[in-house]
């Protein structure tokens, strides 16, 4: 999976997976680097460049027309 274009649902942000980790008992996990930067909602004021989270988090780009 590293190397491949993933979005991440929650945020509708796009990136590239550059590494792949156990996350739980259960599923994995994916580093993602964005493309663009993300400003989520909230409290949080510096964007976010690159995420640890689930792999259930994120599904995969098949074919992205932005």
């Amino acid at each position: 999976m590293i190397g491949k274009l993933v979005r991440h649902i929650r945020f509708d942000a796009i990136g590239i997976v550059v590494d792949h980790f156990v996350w739980s008992e259960w599923e994995g996990g994916y580093k993602v680097k964005f493309l663009k930067p993300v400003l989520p909602t909230g409290e949080v004021v510096n964007p976010i460049e690159q995420m640890m989270s689930a792999a259930s988090e994120f599904e995969e780009v098949i074919n992205e027309s932005r």
